[in-house]
């Protein structure tokens, strides 16, 4: 199934979309971070500006970040910059490290790629023997792209709790963020899979695969296999 978004997009908003995300602290970790892995290597697909990143760090010896925004990746670097850390633009597909990685994890991005099987085949090539593959993907059951008032509405009620658990300078931040024309222009371009299409899809890469519902989006964990 191929995505029309383009990730650079991201480009345009990179300093909000940073500010954003961290004013959701876990929501974007919480399931990786459950998972209870560890390693030598972990690489993040599409790491944006860096939150998984940093939080894989404290489990992992050396952590690949990769992203094609550089805006993001200035960010990345930045605020969240260890000695363990490195952050690569690159397209997904275009990736190769010898030796591959203990870990290879990706959120909410494969979406954006042309070729998905493409996309999902060539990070599983990526993992070592007995290694793993976790993967978050946005999915919509009613159409392939969720019309503006699926994000807008949602952002409208939602804003008396946010300003109880942010206060009231974060919440109004929010809410004019899921409003703006660059994030919603962003958002209507994406095309996600059905939760059947995505078990179906997935599945057939990575047989036997465990897959968790956040809502949202499913996950995916898959081990591969060790060498004898």
């Amino acid at each position: 199934m191929a995505a029309d978004t383009n990730p650079e997009s991201f480009d345009r908003f990179a300093r909000d979309y940073d500010r954003f995300v961290g004013l959701l602290p876990g929501r974007n970790t919480s399931w990786i971070s459950g998972l209870g892995l560890a390693g030598k290597r972990a690489l993040d697909a599409g790491c944006g500006p860096g939150h998984a990143v940093e939080v894989l760090a404290d489990s992992f010896g050396e952590v690949v970040g990769v992203d094609l925004s550089e805006p993001l990746l200035d960010i990345a670097s930045v605020k969240r910059g260890r000695d363990n850390v490195r952050y690569v633009r690159s397209n997904v597909l275009d990736i190769r490290e010898e030796g591959g990685f203990d870990l290879v994890y990706s959120h909410t991005m494969l979406h954006h790629l042309e070729d998905y099987r493409a996309g999902l085949e060539h990070l599983k090539s990526l993992v070592r023997p007995g290694g793993t593959v976790a993967l978050i993907d946005n999915v919509s059951d009613l159409c392939p792209t969720p019309p503006r008032a699926a994000y807008t509405w949602p952002a409208v009620w939602g804003f008396p709790r946010s300003v109880r658990e942010l206060g009231l300078r974060d919440a109004w931040f929010m809410l004019r963020f899921w409003h703006s024309k660059p994030w919603l222009d962003h958002l209507l371009s994406d095309r996600y899979l059905s939760r059947d299409q995505f078990r179906s899809l997935y599945g057939s890469v990575f047989p036997g695969a465990h897959f968790d519902d956040l809502g949202f989006a499913l996950a995916m964990s898959w081990k591969a296999p060790a060498l004898n």
